[in-house]
């Protein structure tokens, strides 16, 4: 057996191997490296933009949520309270008001709180039991009143302090002009927060568009030699980038609901949740716009990585 006979199976099956390789290295390496789009650190720098971008989101979801549940309440319900030197004295001026609200148009509902009721308001402030022990604790007459009388309440509360000299209607104005502001206020500085994460991913994604142009810059330039147009090159710069941005943006979501669970859990287990705190509550719709974070994040990070490539190679080509 000569030499050439020895070789010529090794070189048949280097020859059938050979295609087998090729065509796997055009399948699977991308026309510009993701080394060049800073790959990994990229992808890290993304995750938490998208993190901070979901829980901005929550902020002003859970913010909403809140002011929404509580000045509602506010919107419809007016409040009585009947004060006296003893309890004989807070009874009377308990009935002559309700005698008055009932005989008053546009009063849907009257209802006195028990003095347990009332007492547990003050637990927070004067711990349990002391109130009941100590004080004399006026009465309240919570009232839900029509619109129609909700707009003018001078007359009710002179016929219910003629009637109970010791009575005082609260209209919660006050209360619900501050928890709107308020409220207002955070959901402003949310969308705010929110904003400056979008600029944030709009400068990383231009730094690092231009890293990788400079990286593949031989890359570039080949391809220019056979012919490809600046909207083919930021074409494959705006899909890898926007797989990168789609990494990013899954890990920053999975983290923030994460953190968002553990937070919900913390509020529930405290005892100041109920009365205090807002409810950290992830339903379906929630989850939605808080999915919609990432979303932006990662068209955000694609589309301008697109356009400056195409702004920088014009300016270089």
């Amino acid at each position: 057996m000569t030499q050439a006979d020895e070789l010529e199976p090794e070189d048949d099956a280097e020859a059938v191997k050979a295609p087998r390789r090729s065509i796997f290295r055009r399948q699977a390496a991308p026309l510009l490296p993701e080394a060049g789009a800073a790959g990994a650190p990229l992808t890290a720098v993304i995750a938490v933009m998208s993190f901070l971008a979901v829980l901005a989101m929550a902020s002003l979801l859970i913010v909403n949520r809140a002011a929404s549940e509580w000045t509602s309440s506010l919107r419809s319900e007016i409040t009585i309270q009947v004060k006296g030197a003893n309890a004989d004295e807070i009874e009377t001026g308990v009935e002559a008001a309700l005698r008055i609200l009932n005989e008053t148009e546009g009063v849907i509902e009257a209802t006195e709180k028990s003095r347990a009721e009332t007492a547990a308001l003050l637990e927070p402030w004067l711990g349990q039991g002391n109130a009941e022990a100590f004080l004399n604790i006026p009465a309240i007459i919570e009232v839900k009143a029509a619109p129609p009388l909700r707009d003018n309440l001078d007359l009710l509360r002179n016929r219910i302090v003629a009637a109970a000299p010791g009575a005082s209607l609260d209209d919660h104005a006050r209360w619900h002009d501050r928890l709107s502001g308020a409220a207002r206020s955070g959901q402003a500085m949310a969308f705010g927060v929110f904003l400056l994460v979008m600029g944030a991913a709009c400068a990383i994604s231009i730094f690092a568009a231009r890293a990788g142009l400079a990286a593949n810059h031989e890359i570039v330039s080949v391809l220019h030699l056979v012919g490809a147009t600046d909207g083919f090159i930021a074409a494959e710069v705006q899909r890898r980038f926007f797989i990168l941005g789609l990494r990013g943006a899954l890990l920053g979501l999975f983290a923030a609901l994460a953190a968002l669970l553990l937070a919900g859990f913390a509020v529930r287990s405290s005892a100041a949740a109920d009365n205090f705190l807002p409810s950290l509550r992830l339903g379906g719709w929630m989850i939605l716009w808080l999915a919609a974070a990432p979303v932006a994040t990662c068209l955000v990070t694609a589309v301008t990585a697109r356009l400056t490539v195409l702004k920088t190679l014009s300016q270089q080509y």
